[in-house]
């Protein structure tokens, strides 16, 4: 599976964890620094709560930058980030909207119709600039126009604080250490087939699974058949991909995902040498089949 195919998987999973997860994600006072905004077919969306994050992939850095209000947000996938400047989305750059939280069988996506412009830009500090694009429901063939699009985003790191109490339905050692994280998992129809999705938080730490071609019960190989990813914090350096790892599901019973896993992988910053090692996962997580 290709790498740009990873980070449009990565890009609708976060923009999902920004709107249905966002329950158990704390709020944070920095946040109200950050903006993004835009025109759904001229109908503003002024988003609450917009982040961004930057990691370097083969040399090359990848700014993803989100937004949304309530269940529906925009995400913006820049995949060769050199600063100020204009990206088309015919160069390999993702831009999506999500107009609710029922799966990503809802997004409007775009790799080659729009652009996303960076006005302004300072390392660890702040990015600044506009976007459009017109995107399609690759389900329904449908399209959105997205229009005056702007985003002010500050990117200095908010600490959130972590959660470990009896909301935790997946737990995982994280190179020895136990760690809870709260929840969920849904099954929806796409493109490249049935696709799965775990989605978990614990403050500002994130662990995701993806699985294309999902057929139920069974085991998978996480590196191969999808993803996984987890991410100790939002900085550059702070997301690890799986190179390899498996996901075994014993139960989808009773709108219930139940099963194991384990997966490790490098930095997904490959200009540090460090690595990740998920062991003994364990989930009991509410399912929703779309």
């Amino acid at each position: 599976m290709k790498i740009p195919f990873k980070l449009s998987l990565l890009a609708l999973i976060c923009l999902l964890i920004t709107s249905s997860c966002k329950k158990e994600i704390d709020y944070h006072p920095d946040w109200d620094s950050s903006s993004m905004s835009g025109k759904v077919d001229g109908v503003l969306l002024k988003c609450t709560l917009a982040t961004a994050q930057t990691y370097v992939i083969d040399g090359k850095t990848t700014v993803q930058l989100l937004g949304n209000k309530a269940t529906s947000g925009f995400s913006l996938l820049i995949s060769d980030f050199k600063g100020v400047g204009t990206y088309t989305l015919s160069d390999s750059n993702i831009a999506t909207y999500l107009p609710n939280n029922l799966g990503l069988q809802e997004a409007y996506l775009s790799t080659t119709n729009g652009e996303i412009k960076i006005t302004s830009y300072l390392t660890g500090q702040y990015i600044k600039g506009t976007f459009e694009f017109k995107g399609q429901n690759y389900l329904t063939l449908a399209t959105k126009t997205i229009s005056e699009g702007q985003f002010n985003i500050s990117l200095v790191p908010a600490k959130i604080p972590e959660t470990n109490n009896g909301t935790n339905n997946l737990n995982a050692k994280v190179d020895g250490t136990a760690i809870g994280f709260t929840g969920e998992a849904v099954s929806v129809n796409s493109p490249a087939g049935k696709l799965l999705t775990i989605t978990t938080v614990n403050g500002d730490k994130r662990l995701l699974i993806s699985i294309v071609e999902y057929k139920g019960v069974g085991t998978y190989d996480i590196a191969k058949d999808g993803t996984g990813v987890y991410m100790k914090d939002q900085s550059q350096t702070g997301s690890f991909y799986a190179d390899a790892g498996t996901l075994v599901i014993t139960s989808e019973a009773g709108n219930k995902l139940k099963g194991t896993f384990f997966f490790s992988g490098a930095n997904q910053n490959t200009t540090i040498n460090t690595s990740v090692n998920i062991t003994d996962g364990t989930f009991d997580l509410p399912f929703s089949k779309l």
